[in-house]
């Protein structure tokens, strides 16, 4: 797999990841829409108009958004999980499976 990494002027890496198939695309796309309602950022600001300051997003998923996932109370991930009518592990599984394709 292709992927862009990058650095910023402050320090930051990043990694720009294409998604091949158009289930893994949805599902990321729905587990972040879910978890902007359920992970709140410290400072109470809004994910998407963050996210979307100088241009819109479009076609992108936030990874680290979507990294959070694990870091949720068991039955949240659960709550969350069953929303995407999957289990906690396969969302899991999926997302290393995805952060593996970087190394």
């Amino acid at each position: 797999h292709e992927v862009i990494l990058y650095a910023t002027n402050l320090g930051a890496v990043g990694a720009l990841l294409p998604v091949r198939s158009r289930d893994d695309m949805d599902l990321l796309k729905h587990l972040e829409m879910h978890l902007r309602q359920e992970a709140q950022p410290l400072c109470g600001r809004d994910h998407q108009f963050f996210r979307s300051a100088f241009f819109p997003v479009k076609d992108t998923t936030d990874g680290d958004l979507c990294e959070q996932f694990g870091t949720l109370a068991v039955d949240t991930q659960r709550a969350v999980a069953e929303e995407l009518d999957r289990t906690p592990a396969e969302v899991l599984k999926k997302l290393e499976e995805l952060r593996s394709c970087m190394l």
